[in-house]
């Protein structure tokens, strides 16, 4: 079958080669109509999620210019499928999920939209993933909770990670024997102390950021991946490397990658955990894994089919789309509706 589908982007100013140029492209090669949709223009025009949009006539390499002029603003409701690839903008997040929220309601998504805010984050991971698979991690918003956690064994290493943010940014690697440990831990918790004590709570107002703090996995230098996940099946990525001055192995800042291999346990594994996200309703999504563990799930937009385009030449774009379709249509989330009922994902009002 083929399908309407709204591929939902942030506005660029031109294509390059990540998920907004590879996926569209990969749906239409298929035969499925698609529209790309500007998530930052979602609204209500009587009653109709609306966003302005665009459709896809001919495949977009990278350099083409976005085309602004092509945006028309229309229904987001006349689709079959719509698929979240960007997070919206923090000034807009909560009206944004809002949005979509009542646009999952008439539409089947992807990664439906409260699994897809929720799980996101780096705060959630318990909920899908199991202890066993887990560091030891703590989440808090007060210095004096993670600092007593990690003076309490110098023995252990900590990775503290903003709850929300990506690509590395303000990742950072403390240990109770380093001279840096407290003001890392102070900062990333908001510098409570200090900015309460400079302008005064009554001036400033609350001063604290919540942040997860994972135990430092030794093993993740030599073997941290990301794996890419289509309908619960494991089936590109890359392997990621650690510079020698960088706790991070973050692509972004310029580390080295490689395609991805994984082996029977780490395959077995990754496919238990597509049962289990499906299950919460995400049948796209990039796992970061340092068998046995998971440090991170990657549901708005996951880089990797082009890394793992860039290390091996091979375009797994078509295999993405087969086996997200295949799991959407075995599942009833798209097409025909089983004793005149609605897809799942969809709900008459």
């Amino acid at each position: 079958m083929t399908y309407r589908v709204l591929v939902l982007i942030s506005r660029l100013n031109e294509y390059r080669l990540d998920n907004h140029s590879i996926l569209p492209n990969a749906l239409l090669r298929e035969g499925h109509e698609v529209c790309v949709g500007d998530i930052e223009t979602l609204g209500i025009a009587d009653s109709d999620v609306v966003c302005e949009m665009f459709t896809l006539d001919r495949e977009y390499e990278t350099g083409v210019p976005f085309p602004d002029m092509k945006l028309r603003r229309s229904s987001a409701e006349d689709f079959d499928l719509v698929w979240v690839l960007t997070n919206p903008h923090p000034n807009l997040l909560i009206e944004t999920y809002e949005l979509l929220w009542v646009l999952n309601q008439r539409v089947a998504f992807v990664n439906a939209a409260v699994p897809m805010l929720m799980l996101n984050s780096k705060i959630t991971l318990p909920s899908v993933i199991d202890r066993r698979h887990l560091p030891d991690q703590y989440v808090a918003n007060s210095f004096d909770r993670l600092n007593d956690v990690v003076v309490s064994d110098a023995e252990t290493s900590w990775i503290l990670k903003p709850a929300n943010e990506g690509c590395g940014a303000d990742v950072y690697f403390v240990n109770a024997r380093e001279r840096n440990c407290r003001a890392l831990l102070q900062s990333a918790t908001g510098n409570e102390t200090t900015r309460y004590e400079m302008y005064g709570r009554p001036t400033i107002g609350l001063s604290r950021k919540y942040v997860t703090m994972q135990r430092f996995v030794p093993n993740v230098v030599d073997n941290e991946k990301r794996v890419m996940m289509s309908g619960g099946v494991p089936f590109c990525g890359f392997r990621r490397f650690h510079h020698d001055e960088d706790h991070r192995a973050n692509v972004t800042l310029g580390n080295a990658f490689e395609g991805l291999s994984l082996n029977e346990e780490e395959d077995a594994y990754c496919r238990h955990l597509g049962e289990v996200l499906i299950r919460h309703g995400i049948y796209f999504a990039g796992i970061d894994l340092a068998y046995p563990y998971v440090l991170e799930l990657n549901l708005a937009n996951p880089g990797g089919l082009n890394y793992s385009f860039r290390a091996t030449g091979v375009d797994q774009s078509a295999e993405a789309v087969t086996l997200l379709f295949a799991a959407l249509e075995r599942d009833g989330v798209i097409g025909a509706s089983v004793s005149g009922q609605p897809p799942a994902g969809k709900i008459n009002v």
